[in-house]
C-alpha cells in the first residue's frame, strides 16, 4: 500500500535521446525530444514510440474579477449558522493552467491525419507545456503560508496547491464567511458548509488562482449500483459455487461470450502487463468475498494493489461497490493488475485527489469510476476542476469509464426533474449507460434492451430506475465537435410532460451541449459475491468495469502492434462513424429511461450500444 500523502511524487521522468528530425510542419509543432525510457510509467511504455512534445504555451494571468469561489445552485436553502472557528478545513487551490491550449492539443491528438495524432503526452510534458511556472507556484505558496495556512504540497502536475487552516484563518484571509446548513429531504438529512461572498485576494495572487475547492461541502458522490439478494439467500460455505449463476443471474463466462472477450482470450489477450485503475470513495472490500467469487468463476484471483490517496478506509465488506468493480474487472481481464485508488470521503476534493494521483503516476491505461452526483449539486468551479483532470488524462491516453447513473433521465429526489450526472457528463469521461442482457444456453447474446424503470418503482428514484442519460445544462461543456453521428440530433421536448431542467424550464434535447451516455453494457441481474452471499447486482456501476476490462485487453492488443492506445471519448465516436466492415457496437433499439428512448444509432439511454470487443480491436488495428 502507498503512502496516504496525496501529493507524493508520482511521475517517472522520461530520458531525452537527442534531437528529433521531422518534417517542417512537425517541427513547428514539436520542439524537443523526450522518448519514454526504462524508468517511464507503464502507460508511457505502451504508447507509440514517437516524439510527443508540444512547445510551452504559458497560461495568461487570470482577470481579477473571476469567480475564485462559487457554490452550487440549491433551492429552498434553510437558515445557516456560523461554522466553528477552530474547525480545520483542507482546501484545494487550483492553479493557473492553459486549459485552452491543452484542449487545442487534445484536438490534434485525436484527429487522424494530424502530426500529433495518437501521440499521447507524459505528465512532465503536460506540466512543462501548460502549467504555471515555478515562480508562480512559489508566489501562491508564500502568500498562503504568510496568512497562517499549513502547506501540504503541490501535485506533481502543478494543477493545484493543497493547504489546510482553521475556519478563523480562512475567513480572515479570504474576507468571506462560512455557514453550515442542515437540509432535510424526506428521510434524508445532510449537513454541509457554504461560503458567502467572494474572496478578496491581492491582485497578483488572484491572477494565479483558478479556483478554491473545499469551501462548499454540498456535493457528495454516490455509487451507481443496486443489489438485490437472491431469495432464499445463497451464502458461502460448502457448495456455494454450485449456486453461482443461480436464478439465471449472469456469470463471468456469459458476459465474456456476449461481448467477445472470449475471442480476445483465444488470441492470448487476457490483460498481461496491463493495469486497470478502480476509483473507490470510502468503500472497502472483503478479500474473502473476492476470493470466493474468483474461485467459483474459475479464474485465478487478480493481483490487487490498494493506494490510499486520502486517508485510510476502514476494513470490511463495504456497501458492495468495490466488490462489484473488482470482481467484474478482474474476472474479465483475468491477468491484469488492479490498482484500487481509495479515498476516505466522497467529496469533490476526494475524487479530484484521485484524479490527480492517476494522472501524475500514469500507471494505468484505464480507470473505472462507478460514482456520480447530479450536475446541479456541483458548483461551476467543482465541475471545471474535475474537467481539467479528465482533459489531462485524455491527453495521456488514459481511458476513463464513468457510470452514467441509475435514475434514468431523472433526479434521485425530485420527480420529473431531468438531470445528468457528474463526472460522466464531462466530455472526456466515457459515459457508460446500462442494458438488460439475455444469453442462451451457449452463453451467446440473444437479446439486449435498455435498462429502464422496473415495474413497481415509485415516483421518486431510489437509484434503481435505469440508465442515466440526457443533456448537460452546464454551458461550458459544449457538444464536442467529435460528438456526431446518426441519432445525435434526435429531438425531445419536455413541455407536454413537464419534464424540467434544474432551472425549472422544459427539457430540450439536443441543446448544443454535451450529450450522455457514449456507450453501454449489462446493468442488471449479474451474479456478484458480497458480504458472504451471492447477490443480483446491477446498475451502471456494473457496466463501467465491464468496459474498463474490455479496453484494457484492447490496449494490450494495440500495444503489441505498436498502435496508439484507445484513449478517450473521441475514439468511440470515430469508430462508431467509421466501423469499416466490422460491427464494434450492438445497437440497442428498445426500452427507455423514463423520458428518452433507445433508438437506432446513438441514443440518450445507451449511447452507441454495448461492446463487441474483438470487432473494436479489429477496427483499431485496421486503421
Amino acid at each position: 500500500m502507498s503512502s496516504s500523502d496525496p501529493f507524493r511524487a508520482g511521475v517517472s521522468l522520461p530520458r531525452c535521446r537527442g534531437a528529433f528530425l521531422a518534417s517542417l510542419l512537425l517541427a513547428l509543432l514539436l520542439s524537443a525530444c523526450l522518448f519514454p525510457g526504462p524508468g517511464s510509467s507503464e502507460a508511457d511504455r505502451h504508447a507509440t514510440p514517437a516524439a510527443t512534445v508540444v512547445t510551452r504555451q504559458a497560461p495568461a494571468p487570470l482577470p481579477g474579477n473571476h469567480a475564485i469561489v462559487d457554490r452550487p445552485m440549491i433551492r429552498n436553502l434553510p437558515p445557516g449558522q456560523a461554522v466553528p472557528q477552530g474547525l480545520v478545513l483542507s482546501l484545494t487551490i487550483n492553479l493557473l493552467y492553459n486549459d485552452m491550449a491543452l484542449e487545442r492539443t487534445l484536438t490534434q491528438i485525436y484527429t487522424p491525419g494530424s502530426p500529433l495524432y495518437g501521440h499521447y503526452l507524459t505528465p512532465l510534458q503536460i506540466r512543462q507545456a501548460f502549467g504555471p511556472s515555478d515562480d508562480q507556484i512559489q508566489s501562491v505558496r508564500q502568500w498562503f503560508s504568510s496568512q497562517g495556512y499549513r502547506i501540504l504540497g503541490v501535485d506533481s502536475l502543478a494543477t493545484s496547491l493543497q493547504v489546510e487552516a482553521s475556519v478563523a484563518t480562512i475567513e480572515r484571509s479570504l474576507h468571506l464567511q462560512l455557514q453550515q446548513y442542515i437540509q432535510e429531504t424526506g428521510q434524508l438529512s445532510q449537513r454541509f458548509y457554504l461560503p458567502t461572498g467572494q474572496p478578496s485576494l491581492p491582485a497578483p495572487i488572484a491572477s494565479l488562482i483558478q479556483s478554491i475547492i473545499g469551501l462548499s461541502t454540498f456535493s457528495i458522490f454516490q455509487p451507481e449500483q443496486r443489489f438485490r439478494p437472491l431469495v432464499p439467500a445463497v451464502t458461502s460455505g460448502s457448495g456455494s459455487c454450485a449456486k453461482y449463476g443461480a436464478r439465471q443471474t449472469l456469470t463471468r463466462a456469459q458476459l465474456a461470450t456476449a461481448y467477445q472477450f472470449d475471442q480476445l482470450y483465444r488470441r492470448g489477450l487476457q490483460g498481461q502487463g496491463m493495469s486497470i485503475g478502480i476509483l473507490e470513495l470510502n468503500e472497502p472490500f472483503d478479500a474473502h468475498d473476492v476470493a470466493t467469487y474468483f474461485s467459483c468463476a474459475g479464474v485465478q484471483p487478480p493481483s490487487i494493489e490498494v493506494e490510499n490517496v486520502v486517508g485510510r478506509v476502514a476494513p470490511g465488506p463495504g456497501e458492495g461497490e468495490a466488490a462489484l468493480d473488482i470482481e467484474l474487472a478482474g474476472s474479465l481481464a483475468p491477468q491484469a493488475h488492479l490498482i484500487v485508488y481509495q479515498a476516505q470521503g466522497a467529496s469533490v476534493q476526494d475524487m479530484l485527489a484521485i484524479f490527480q494521483r492517476v494522472a501524475a503516476e500514469k500507471r494505468v491505461a484505464v480507470l473505472s469510476i462507478s460514482y456520480g452526483a447530479p450536475e446541479s449539486a456541483l458548483s461551476a468551479n467543482e465541475q471545471l476542476s474535475l474537467a481539467r483532470e479528465l482533459r489531462i488524462m485524455a491527453a495521456e491516453g488514459i481511458s476513463v469509464l464513468v457510470s452514467s447513473g441509475d435514475c434514468g433521465a431523472f433526479s434521485q429526489r425530485v420527480p420529473n426533474l431531468a438531470l445528468v450526472e457528474m463526472p460522466s457528463a464531462i466530455p472526456y469521461a466515457i459515459a457508460v449507460g446500462g442494458t438488460i442482457l439475455q444469453v442462451n444456453a451457449h452463453n451467446v447474446r440473444t437479446a439486449e434492451k435498455a435498462w429502464g424503470r422496473m415495474s413497481g418503482s415509485g415516483s421518486v428514484c431510489q437509484n434503481d430506475w435505469g440508465s442515466g442519460g440526457g443533456v448537460t445544462q452546464s454551458s461550458f461543456f459544449k457538444r464536442p465537435s467529435w460528438q456526431v453521428g446518426p441519432g445525435l440530433n434526435s429531438h425531445y421536448d419536455g413541455t407536454a410532460g413537464l419534464i424540467l431542467t434544474p432551472n425549472l424550464t422544459p427539457v430540450q434535447a439536443p441543446n448544443g451541449l454535451r450529450q450522455v451516455p457514449d456507450v453501454a453494457a449489462a446493468a442488471d441481474n449479474i451474479a456478484i459475491f458480497w458480504s458472504g452471499r451471492w447477490v443480483r447486482a446491477g446498475g451502471t456501476s456494473a457496466a463501467a468495469p465491464i468496459w474498463a476490462a474490455g479496453l484494457a485487453l484492447l490496449d494490450q492488443g494495440l500495444r503489441q502492434q505498436q498502435k496508439p492506445l484507445f484513449g478517450s471519448t473521441p475514439t468511440t465516436y470515430r469508430l462508431a462513424n467509421h466501423p469499416g466492415s466490422f460491427q464494434p457496437f450492438n445497437d440497442i433499439v428498445s426500452g427507455d429511461n423514463g423520458f428518452y428512448r433507445a433508438t437506432p444509432g446513438w441514443d440518450y439511454v445507451t449511447g452507441w450500444g454495448s461492446p463487441n470487443f474483438f470487432a473494436l480491436l479489429q477496427c483499431l488495428q485496421s486503421a
